[in-house]
C-alpha cells in the first residue's frame, strides 16, 4: 500500500515538474536596478558598474574645463563668479551655472584633485533616470555660507536608472540662455512632443532617436562638434552626418557629386529663433512677479529667423583667433548659423568684455556694481571706466532638421537675392553670377498646361451671286436674306396664316339630315319599350271599349299616329 501511494506521489511531483518548468524557463528575470533596497550615490552604482565614477571625472561634463574663465555673451559673464546660490529666497528662485553641473554644488577641480566627498557627490540620476525629480534638486546654503545641491536619491528614481533619454538631456541643455530654445532657436522633439508651439519637430526625434545615439559615449566622454563647444572630450572625432547618412545619401547624383562640400544641415535645417539679440546695457526690465530684472532681450518664435552661412572646419572658435573655416580650407564646409548679438560692457582701455556679477544684476538691476564686483572677482585688469560694444557669436544649429520633402530647393540659393550670400564666402564676381544664375524662382512648381496651336491666315469671304430681287446666296448652301421689317411681318403673317388653315382643315365636316336618317339604325324591342332620351315622353292612354285603335301624341308636333 505504501508502495503504491510512494509512486502515486513521485508521479504527481512529476507531472507538476513537466507542467511548471516551461513557465519557470521563460519568466523574465527582474530589471538589474530593481533589486537595490538603498541607493548610496556612485556608490551604489560602483558596486555593479566598477570604476564608473573615476569615468565621470574625467570628463567635460564634471570638469568643465574651458568653460569657467570663458565670456560668453549670452551670458554677459563667466561661470567662476556665478556658480550657484538663490535669486529670490521668498519665492525659490535658484541661480547659477552650478545648476547644471553633474556635481553636488562644490565648484569643479581637475580629476587629480577630487576628494572623495566630491566622488559622493556626483548625481548620477540626473542623467540616468528618466523619472528624476527636479524639485528635489536644490541650493542650499550651510552655517559656513558655502552653497551645495540636494539631489533626489530616492529608492524610486534609482531603480528606473538607464540610458540616458533625450529628456535627461534637455534638463539642461534646453534652457541654456535662460529659457526653452533660446540660444539654438531649435527644438529636438517628435511632432507630437514639440516643446513650443511654433517649433518644427525633428525628423530624428520622430523616428525614436535620442540624443545619444549620435552623441555616443566612450567611457562617459560624448561626442560632440560646434564653433561654440569650447571644452570637448573627443576633439579627434568630429560628429557630422555622414557618420550614418554616408557621403552619398541621395539617389540623384547631382546632389552628391556636386555639393560634397555643403553640410546636410544647409538644406535641412530651414530656420531659426530664439534669443537674437541681447542688451546689457540698457535699462533693465523688471518683472513683478519674480521681483527679478533682465536685460532687454529680442526673442522669437522658434524656426521664424533665417540662418547665416559660413565655412566651417568644426573647430571651436576662439577669442582673438580667426575664425575656424574659409574656402580654401578643404576640411571645411558651408553649414548654418544663428547670429546672436550682444550688447555688453568692455573695458573703456582694453575693450575686452568685462564678466557681470550677475545676481547683483538679476536682483538690484544695478549695472555699475554689476561690473565693478565682476571685474574684481574674476582677476581682471580693470580701469575703472566701460563703454558699451556690439558682440556677435555664430552659433551652430544642429537640430530641427526636415524631411527631403521640406528641404530646400535649387531655386532657395541659386537665384538673384537668393538666401546665399555667395560673395561673402568668398566666391568671385564671375562665380558668383554664374551661381545665382542656374535655378529660377519658379523652378520645382506645376505650370500650366500649354498647347501649341496653329491659327491659318485669314480668307476673304466668297463674293454672293445675285438671285433675284433682294436675295441672295453665297456659292455652297443657304440663303442669305436682307431682312427689314416689311420682310417680317410678310413672313410672320404667312406663318400664321397657314397655321390657321390647317387648324380649319382638320375640322370634322357636318353630316346632312337626310344622310342622319339614312344612317340611323331601325328601332329595337327595348327601344319601343323604353323611348329614347331627347325624343319626347310617350303617354300610355287608358284602352278604350270595343277595342277602338288608341291615340298616340307625341312632343315632336301637332300629328297623331295611329296604331
Amino acid at each position: 500500500m505504501s508502495l503504491r501511494l510512494t509512486s502515486a506521489a513521485a508521479g504527481l511531483t512529476l507531472l507538476l515538474a513537466v507542467a511548471l518548468l516551461p513557465g519557470l524557463v521563460q519568466a523574465q528575470a527582474p530589471e538589474p536596478h530593481q533589486a537595490i533596497q538603498e541607493y548610496n550615490g556612485p556608490a551604489t552604482c560602483e558596486m555593479c558598474h566598477g570604476n564608473v565614477t573615476d569615468e565621470v571625472i574625467h570628463s567635460i561634463h564634471y570638469t568643465w574645463e574651458g568653460k569657467m574663465e570663458h565670456y560668453s555673451p549670452v551670458a554677459g559673464s563667466i561661470a567662476d563668479i556665478n556658480w550657484l546660490g538663490m535669486l529670490n529666497e521668498k519665492l525659490d528662485i535658484p541661480g547659477g551655472c552650478g545648476r547644471c553641473h553633474v556635481g553636488s554644488g562644490a565648484l569643479p577641480k581637475p580629476a587629480d584633485e577630487v576628494t572623495a566627498e566630491d566622488r559622493a557627490g556626483i548625481d548620477c540620476l540626473i542623467c540616468h533616470s528618466p523619472v528624476y525629480d527636479t524639485s528635489l534638486r536644490f541650493p542650499v546654503q550651510d552655517e559656513s555660507g558655502a552653497w551645495a545641491l540636494t539631489q533626489d536619491r530616492t529608492l524610486l528614481t534609482a531603480r528606473q536608472a538607464q540610458r540616458p533619454t533625450t529628456e535627461n538631456c534637455l534638463l539642461c541643455h534646453q534652457n541654456v540662455g535662460g529659457g526653452p530654445m533660446l540660444k539654438r532657436g531649435v527644438d529636438f522633439a517628435p511632432v507630437e512632443d514639440k516643446h513650443g508651439e511654433a517649433s518644427k519637430a525633428d525628423v530624428h526625434a520622430d523616428a525614436g532617436i535620442t540624443c545619444v545615439d549620435c552623441h555616443a559615449s566612450q567611457n562617459h566622454k560624448i561626442s560632440g562638434f560646434a564653433p561654440d563647444l569650447w571644452s570637448r572630450d573627443l576633439p579627434d572625432q568630429r560628429l557630422t552626418c555622414d557618420s550614418c547618412h554616408t557621403s552619398a545619401p541621395h539617389t540623384n547624383p547631382l546632389l552628391n557629386d556636386q555639393h560634397v562640400r555643403l553640410d546636410c544641415r544647409t538644406c535641412h535645417v530651414q530656420g531659426t529663433g530664439g534669443l537674437v539679440e541681447r542688451d546689457w546695457t540698457a535699462e533693465p526690465t523688471y518683472d513683478p512677479v519674480t521681483e527679478l530684472y533682465a536685460p532687454v532681450d529680442d526673442v522669437r518664435d522658434p524656426n521664424s529667423v533665417q540662418p547665416i552661412y559660413l565655412w566651417h572646419n568644426g573647430q571651436p572658435a576662439l577669442p582673438d583667433e580667426p575664425w575656424p573655416g574659409s574656402r580654401s580650407d578643404l576640411a571645411s564646409r558651408i553649414q548654418p548659423f544663428k547670429l546672436f548679438q550682444a550688447t555688453a560692457p568692455v573695458d573703456a582701455s582694453s575693450e575686452q568684455p568685462i564678466p557681470l556679477k550677475l545676481g547683483l544684476f538679476y536682483t538690484q538691476g544695478d549695472l555699475e556694481q554689476a561690473i565693478a564686483v565682476g571685474a574684481d572677482e574674476s582677476g581682471m585688469d580693470y580701469s575703472g571706466a566701460w563703454q558699451p560694444k556690439e558682440l556677435t557669436l555664430p552659433l551652430q544649429i544642429s537640430h530641427g532638421v526636415v524631411g527631403k520633402q521640406d528641404a530646400r530647393a535649387c531655386q532657395d540659393c541659386h537665384v538673384q537675392d537668393g538666401i546665399m550670400d555667395f560673395a561673402s564666402l568668398g566666391y568671385t564676381p564671375q562665380e558668383v553670377a554664374v551661381l545665382t544664375s542656374i535655378s529660377a524662382e519658379s523652378a520645382g512648381q506645376r505650370q500650366p498646361l500649354q498647347m501649341s496651336v496653329v491659327i491659318p491666315a485669314a480668307q476673304p469671304l466668297p463674293t454672293p451671286v445675285l438671285l433675284s430681287g433682294n436675295l441672295e446666296a453665297t456659292r455652297g448652301f443657304g440663303i442669305r436674306i436682307p431682312w427689314n421689317l416689311f420682310l417680317v411681318l410678310l413672313v410672320s403673317a404667312l406663318i400664321l396664316g397657314g397655321g390657321v388653315y390647317w387648324l380649319y382643315r382638320q375640322k370634322p365636316a357636318t353630316p346632312s339630315p337626310a344622310m342622319a336618317a339614312s344612317t340611323e339604325a331601325p328601332p329595337t324591342a327595348a327601344d319601343e319599350a323604353v323611348p329614347a332620351a331627347g325624343q319626347g315622353m310617350v303617354v300610355d292612354q287608358p284602352s278604350r271599349p270595343g277595342n277602338e285603335p288608341s291615340t298616340d301624341r307625341t312632343s315632336s308636333g301637332s300629328s297623331e299616329t295611329e296604331t
